[in-house]
């Protein structure tokens, strides 16, 4: 059988160190995988703030959904992270298909 990189309990306990860090009234849940955490904080406008504490530094925008939002992602005590964040400014408009 092959070893699977990380587990459950390594990324239960990824996220006490996460709470311990960031503070656990700052975030509202956080989903649990076996190879990384998504954090969704308890105001997505501190989710920038939470993953520069982090050390978390690249930032996908999602301006179409509703409402946008702004994905940091990164790795931090050796695991994948995913952070929820407000949209930062979008420099282009998004255009729909026509219906």
């Amino acid at each position: 059988m092959a070893t699977i990189a990380g587990n459950l309990t390594d990324s239960a306990a990824g996220v006490t160190a996460l709470l311990a860090e960031v503070g656990d009234a700052r975030i509202k849940w956080v989903e649990v995988f076996r190879d990384h955490l998504v954090v969704h904080p308890a105001r997505q406008s501190e989710g920038a703030a939470i993953a520069a504490q982090l050390g978390i530094t690249v930032a996908t925008d999602y301006p179409a959904t509703q409402p946008g939002f702004t994905m940091w992602t990164g790795r931090w005590n050796g695991m994948d992270m995913y952070v929820y964040g407000d949209l930062r400014g979008s420099t282009r408009a998004v255009r729909s298909w026509p219906v």
